[in-house]
């Protein structure tokens, strides 16, 4: 392009970017300063998000929104040395059990945020001026009385929000009906009695013994993603309290007394069973391939896993007959589940704090929440949308869970977590030397607990 040309180009376009601006005062323009927010996700829909923040940029034309998708895996190294060379972004998804690990670097919620927008303020003249809107804030009080429970649990930490949740997310249970079906189940089980049974029934092996189709792949620690969870969940169902009020890991209290009858060997026991070759349910081991592959490859029956899982396993396996149901309850009366979900939050660092925020409230407002969570076929975090959600053929059952997901974890590893209860159930599954008596497999399978519960509480510093 000739530079006479690009001369003309430039002029033109700084004349149509003051005019009828003329006159505003120093904050004014500082007010509707184009402003670029870079946004990183892990596991939210990036389709979704893009479709909000060019909706949010109608309103506020000066704000931008880039948003990336990051790796989960890579998340932690990425955001270290963005922060390193102050090239951090502005909003992250951050989930929950990550929180306190990050919270130094993550900026607490403000009681409010100011946005100005250009607005005409003489259709023959042509005249603007900026207009300020002030919008409050969700308070913890606020949060409690709209979100979810699990919200203000696990995003208030000393009456300081970190963020808040574009969906949330509860463990249940996939069937493939076909097995079913073929081992004559008509219905999916109610409680875990049936479930063994049905187990038991769909499980064949070969004359060697091999697992040639799986009832459950249940029992394990490395090759189960979910084992973190589904061991908690069973658990808690089994009356124990894997964390105090104030976050102090309490789930190996009074092994030293109870046996083998107390509720977290209990737990452990029947979760592991699914995995020894000696027991009726045997149907999954270590060599198994990774439970969610087997699953969507129609080699196993039962599959603990989230409502995210949903879309997956239609992408994979499209032709797969499967249903999903609640996560099955001990007692009706004392349920309980565990909560799986990201906060979206704001980056100390960020020089752009106040948009980033109010990027964060617009995503928050209950019909955006709404849309999003019709989209990606999530459940919203707000107590308005469940009714609707639990007469969803999709959400119904992961939602009918919600009132009763926790998160106990509250340290600064859940990796080092996950880990020590990946070691803990590795133990439990060992064989017994033939030294060993039934007190000493019993006092080793306690002190597997108790080193979990030391390996958890060391994170909590």
């Amino acid at each position: 392009m000739p530079v006479f040309k690009k001369i003309i180009l430039l002029s033109v376009a700084i004349i149509a970017a003051g005019f009828g601006c003329k006159g505003l005062s120093a904050d004014q323009q500082a007010a509707i300063r184009p402003v670029k927010l870079n946004y990183w996700t892990v596991f939210d829909d990036v389709a979704q998000l893009k479709k909000m923040a060019t909706a949010y940029n109608t309103i506020h034309p000066h704000v931008t929104i880039n948003i990336r998708q990051v790796r989960y895996d890579e998340f932690d190294r990425l955001f270290i040395n963005a922060l390193a060379d102050d090239v951090q972004p502005d909003i992250v998804s951050m989930h929950t059990r990550w929180l306190r690990n990050y919270q130094a670097r993550l900026a607490p919620m403000p009681p409010s945020v100011k946005m100005g927008k250009l607005v005409l303020k003489n259709s023959i003249t042509k005249d603007t001026e900026v207009q300020f809107d002030t919008f409050n804030m969700p308070t913890a009080d606020v949060i409690k009385r709209d979100y979810l429970a699990v919200v203000t649990e696990d995003s208030v930490i000393k009456n300081q929000i970190f963020g808040l949740p574009l969906s949330i997310d509860t463990l249940g249970i996939y069937y493939n009906k076909d097995l079913l079906d073929k081992a004559g189940i008509a219905e999916a089980p109610k409680t875990w009695d049936e479930f063994v049974e049905a187990v038991k029934r769909v499980t064949k092996l070969d004359k060697d013994g091999k697992i040639i189709q799986s009832g459950t792949s249940l029992g394990t620690g490395k090759n189960i993603d979910n084992a973190f969870d589904i061991v908690s969940a069973l658990m808690m169902q089994n009356g124990v309290t894997m964390a105090g009020p104030s976050g102090a890991i309490g789930f190996a209290g009074g092994l030293e007394k109870a046996g083998p009858k107390h509720p977290a060997l209990q737990a452990l026991y029947f979760y592991t069973d699914f995995a020894r070759p000696t027991k009726e349910v045997y149907s999954w081991n270590e060599t198994e391939s990774n439970a969610f592959d087997a699953f969507v490859r129609g080699k196993t029956a039962f599959y603990f896993g989230f409502a995210y899982d949903y879309g997956r396993i239609k992408t994979r396996a499209p032709d797969l007959n499967f249903e999903t149901m609640p996560l099955l309850q001990l007692n009706p009366s004392t349920q309980a589940n565990v909560a799986n979900y990201w906060l979206q939050s704001v980056v100390k660092k960020s020089k752009k704090q106040n948009e980033a925020w109010d990027f964060i409230r617009y995503l928050s407002t209950a019909d955006n929440l709404k849309k999003y969570s019709d989209a990606v076929k999530l459940p919203s975090p707000l107590r308005i949308h469940l009714k609707a959600e639990q007469n969803d053929p999709v959400l119904a059952n992961f939602a009918s869970q919600l009132l009763v997901a926790k998160n106990w974890y509250k340290g600064k590893d859940i990796g080092a977590a996950e880990k020590g209860f990946e070691n803990m159930i590795a133990t439990i599954l060992s064989p017994a030397d033939l030294a060993l008596t039934p007190d000493k497999i019993l006092e080793r399978d306690a002190n597997a607990v108790v080193r979990a519960a030391q390996v958890a509480a060391q994170t909590l510093q």
